[in-house]
């Protein structure tokens, strides 16, 4: 008994000491995938005639990702976008590492590289295959045809000067880049349904947007509601972001209106729940809300129209005391009557 004993005491000592006391996430080890600049990849796909101007590879800029198939129509479209607007609207703002993930229709070992920053954004594709050009901006993504709401979309994070690397945070072995992540700021939460990084801020600030109507509506309060990375506003698109904000005026009808210009460039259905005014949008920018009541009457307050306090509870209970007194007073006389 005492052998046994001994043996699996030993056994544990060992496995102990040849097991590591700690797995973590292992960085991405870039050293095994080649890249190549931007003039490599007009190069390679014969696109001359290129005018530089204030565009190098170098410095503190926003990183573009090229994922790239040499011959794919698409990526030589996207490379004389690249030629013809980027660089000369936005030169020195942006720099683009290329890597090339297939020759010919054969994927070779950068694909890794892709199917691996697919993966960290959230975005792996479950038929292993991916449509090229496989761009990424910050935490964004972009793949296949570039048209024009894509070329808008790539313009605006460029101009948003990110400084959001995901190569550099997937060689550090981080994972904060969350689909269905929530921010908050002064009780305001946005949740959204596409990749963020948990590096960004949430940032909500009162606007007064009171002189603006919306039809037989009731103003309640204005935001503007953006996301900031560090000191660089965000720009968010083609989501689904759902926003939640507290109001303590109870009206029987919400509405929320994207304001730009100083009008009113969109209206979008909320509801009421909690305590909170909840809608959702694709956006993000200056938002007002609104509330009226299903009947037309208000009471007035200090010259504000606000909703009558008796609800359908209350009403319903002052006709049941009503219907007691009524029932009472019928037994009563009934009595009396009898009594005569």
């Amino acid at each position: 008994m005492r052998k046994k004993t001994v043996f699996f005491v030993l056994l544990f000592m060992i496995t102990t000491l040849i097991m590591p006391s700690h797995v973590g996430a292992a960085g991405l080890d870039l050293s095994k995938y080649t890249s190549e600049n931007l003039s490599d990849a007009f190069t390679d796909e014969g696109i001359t005639g290129v005018d530089y101007g204030n565009y190098t590879d170098s410095g503190d800029k926003v990183v573009i990702y090229l994922f790239r198939g040499k011959g794919c129509r698409n990526c030589i479209n996207f490379l004389n976008y690249v030629k013809d607007t980027l660089i000369p609207k936005y030169g020195e703002k942006f720099k683009i590492v290329s890597y090339k993930v297939a020759e010919s229709g054969v994927s070779n070992t950068n694909f890794n590289l892709l199917d691996k920053t697919a993966d960290f954004l959230n975005g792996k594709s479950s038929s292993g295959t991916y449509p090229t050009p496989y761009i990424v901006i910050g935490d964004q993504s972009f793949s296949g045809a570039i048209d024009s709401t894509k070329k808008s979309q790539i313009e605006a994070a460029i101009q948003s000067d990110t400084r959001y690397n995901v190569l550099d945070e997937m060689v550090k072995g981080t994972t904060n880049v969350e689909n269905n992540k929530t921010f908050t700021d002064g009780g305001i939460t946005f949740t959204t349904n596409k990749a963020l990084s948990s590096g960004h801020t949430l940032k909500v600030s009162p606007v007064n947007a009171q002189n603006i109507k919306l039809g037989d509506f009731n103003y309640i309060a204005g935001y503007d509601i953006s996301m900031y990375n560090g000191g660089t506003i965000v720009p968010l698109s083609n989501g689904s972001f759902r926003i939640k904000i507290p109001v303590a005026t109870k009206y029987d009808i919400y509405k929320v209106a994207y304001i730009k210009n100083g009008a009113i460039a969109e209206e979008i259905a909320a509801k009421y729940e909690n305590g909170f005014v909840i809608f959702t949008t694709t956006h993000l920018s200056e938002y007002a809300i609104y509330g009226k009541n299903n009947n037309i009457s208000t009471i007035t307050t200090n010259g504000e129209k606000n909703p009558e306090t008796l609800d359908s509870i209350q009403l319903y209970t002052a006709l049941f005391i009503l219907g007691c007194i009524t029932l009472l007073g019928s037994i009563i006389f009934y009595k009396s009557e009898r009594k005569i």
